[in-house]
């Protein structure tokens, strides 16, 4: 079933408060938060006959965007909404995927993202993970597709795929670790030394590139546990690998 959409915006916000309305489709989606508070956004929405049909409070921090995106190519756009949490730089902000055909609850809800690919292209949606602590400065990016029935993981690596931007660059982290070891001896037990390394190769794993994230390992690895390092370097990205792949993203209704 084909849906189009008709997009009304209006927007009001002073010193305290900020309200939206959006009409979608069928649908009006109400936005109210308060300026002055973390977690104090609200959304509802109401169908054709003003019945509520969807309501969460404390839900975001700040309204940042919302668009249209047909994800599947289905000639059916998704409505997706940006929201700021405005936790800390591990969890800045939500996108909240509405597939209207079929719900007028969100069908999925993924942190740290936003939309990416090429205009002509089936749209993607890239989340930004940051590993702890925060100075290490490390994480990995993963991209997603919607199949019109679930979020799945993109696995398209070819020349210009929105993938074969995310490929991490040795030079950067040489230069990250070098600066770590400005700071402590990377080989002491407490310094997780090993997080730059799980970053590079998981990181490479998602790109399909895990040799050369295990090249980068024992070219660039010099504490004395090389090898049990590696043997547990393997084991950690396996199982975060698989963990990522099996995630659903649905919105779950607390």
């Amino acid at each position: 079933m084909t849906m189009s959409f008709t997009i009304k915006l209006f927007a009001q916000e002073n010193e305290l408060t900020f309200s939206k309305v959006i009409t979608a489709g069928n649908y009006k989606i109400f936005l109210l938060n308060n300026n002055s508070d973390f977690f104090s956004g609200s959304i509802k929405i109401t169908d054709n006959t003003d019945k509520t049909v969807f309501f969460r409070e404390n839900l975001f921090s700040r309204y940042v965007s919302d668009t249209l995106a047909d994800l599947n190519r289905d000639g059916s756009d998704e409505f997706i909404l940006n929201l700021s949490t405005g936790v800390n730089a591990y969890d800045f902000n939500m996108l909240l995927v509405f597939d209207f055909t079929l719900s007028a609850n969100p069908l999925y809800e993924i942190h740290n993202a936003e939309i990416a690919g090429d205009p002509d292209d089936v749209p993607r949606i890239v989340s930004h993970v940051r590993f702890s602590p925060l100075y290490l400065g490390t994480g990995y990016d993963y991209s997603l597709l919607y199949d019109g029935e679930k979020m799945v993981l993109d696995k398209e690596t070819g020349k210009g795929s929105v993938l074969s931007n995310l490929d991490i660059i040795e030079a950067d982290m040489l230069y990250n670790i070098n600066e770590f070891k400005k700071e402590m001896d990377e080989c002491d037990e407490t310094s997780n030394y090993i997080s730059f390394f799980e970053q590079y190769l998981l990181q490479k794993k998602i790109l399909s590139k895990e040799d050369e994230g295990i090249s980068f390992f024992d070219k660039y690895y010099n504490c004395s546990d090389k090898d049990s390092a590696r043997t547990q370097l393997k084991s950690n990205i396996k199982n975060m690998y698989e963990y990522l792949s099996a995630m659903n993203h649905r919105y779950i209704e607390e």
